[in-house]
């Protein structure tokens, strides 16, 4: 008798949900507007019924609006003119507007923690220099059907494993950086540029935190250093060396695999940073009348190689010390290898990172 009086109990499922009453979010993008709302933009795939003949219409991807005074407020006034259920779990990829970077992530950071809807492992990224209004209208034009977020960021990680500057960041990373002392987040950019009558997203740098604020960017050179030293893939990048003996010589090399290593070291009572990085090149191809890629060369060519990796990290770490920004992490990495030195400069932090030395050892094969 009590089994029975159970199995309602047990056979149902609370929180069912029709595939016709609900729309795959493909991604989602926050921003702040000039009033002080928020505006949330979720794009899904305009819902399609068969024709007369059976056979399906051309998929078309659209974006929702929402605006209230929290995340959570926005994304349910979606709700007011959608008459779907967004199933946010597959939206894999969160794109944050410059005036909500400038104000205070705070305002979305609880918005990210609580809702167990959100994935965790959604790509973040940075819109600069257009609202986030523009980019969905971009991407609601571009070619790729109803996954347009993800061949998006399959794109940008082509794009940065190639060129050796895109650094990727995942929401929980953000989190875990906003609220992890010693450590700030660093977010790839994303910008639209003119092709011809279209717009395309191109991705142009890091743009730099400090105390839950956007407050600075990283270019190309300084992208590509930080790459070396942050990157968790530790493979990709194009490295561009001149030839001194002919000022028309010059050589591309791809870095295949590289590891990085950055411990704290203590000399004479001051605090100071090791970096050790350890590359192995691919040749590619040499420009120019002289022929620079000979067995005689290989050792030239790689300390030239070495010399630029190293000035791509120093102007990295000088950039990251002109913003007061510890995207590098070595305040966590003190805490982590140098305990007793952290809990006496954790309170003093920002006033001993923009000083703090480094050594840099680069050695390529």
């Amino acid at each position: 008798m009590i089994i029975l009086l159970l199995l309602p109990a047990v056979g149902s499922c609370y929180d069912l949900r029709e595939i016709n009453e609900a729309a795959i979010a493909q991604n989602f993008s926050l921003d702040l507007l000039d009033n002080g709302q928020l505006v949330l933009l979720a794009q899904t795939t305009q819902p399609v019924p068969r024709n007369e003949t059976g056979e399906t219409q051309p998929i078309q991807n659209i974006s929702l609006m929402g605006t209230a005074d929290t995340a959570a407020a926005a994304a349910r006034d979606i709700f007011l003119h959608f008459p779907r259920l967004f199933l946010w779990i597959h939206a894999n990829t969160l794109f944050i507007g410059e005036n909500l970077a400038q104000d205070s992530l705070t305002l979305i950071s609880d918005f990210l923690m609580r809702n167990r809807n959100l994935r965790f492992q959604s790509s973040v990224f940075l819109v600069r220099g257009i609202s986030i209004q523009d980019l969905h209208k971009a991407m609601n034009e571009m070619s790729f059907g109803s996954t347009s977020a993800q061949s998006l960021v399959q794109q940008m990680e082509n794009q940065g494993q190639a060129l050796g500057y895109y650094t990727p960041l995942e929401s929980i990373e953000l989190l875990e950086r906003m609220l992890t002392p010693g450590i700030e987040p660093a977010l790839p950019q994303l910008r639209l540029v003119k092709d011809g009558d279209k717009d395309r997203i191109l991705l142009q740098g890091m743009g730099v935190i400090k105390g839950h604020r956007l407050i600075g960017e990283l270019n190309q050179e300084e992208s590509q250093g930080y790459y070396y030293l942050q990157s968790k893939k530790e493979e990709g990048g194009i490295i561009h060396v001149d030839w001194p003996d002919s000022p028309d010589a010059q050589v591309v090399m791809y870095c295949t695999t590289f590891h990085s290593r950055t411990r704290p070291l203590i000399q004479d009572g001051k605090l100071s940073m090791k970096i050790e990085i350890e590359c192995e090149l691919q040749y590619l191809e040499s420009l120019g009348d002289y022929d620079v890629y000979l067995p005689a060369h290989k050792e030239s060519l790689e300390k030239l190689a070495e010399a630029r990796i190293k000035q791509q990290v120093l102007s990295c770490i000088k950039r990251a010390q002109q913003l007061n920004s510890d995207i590098l992490g070595w305040g966590l990495t003190t805490a982590r290898y140098k305990p007793e030195w952290w809990g006496d400069m954790a309170a003093q932090w920002d006033q001993l990172f923009p000083y703090l030395s480094s050594q840099i050892v680069v050695t390529c094969t």
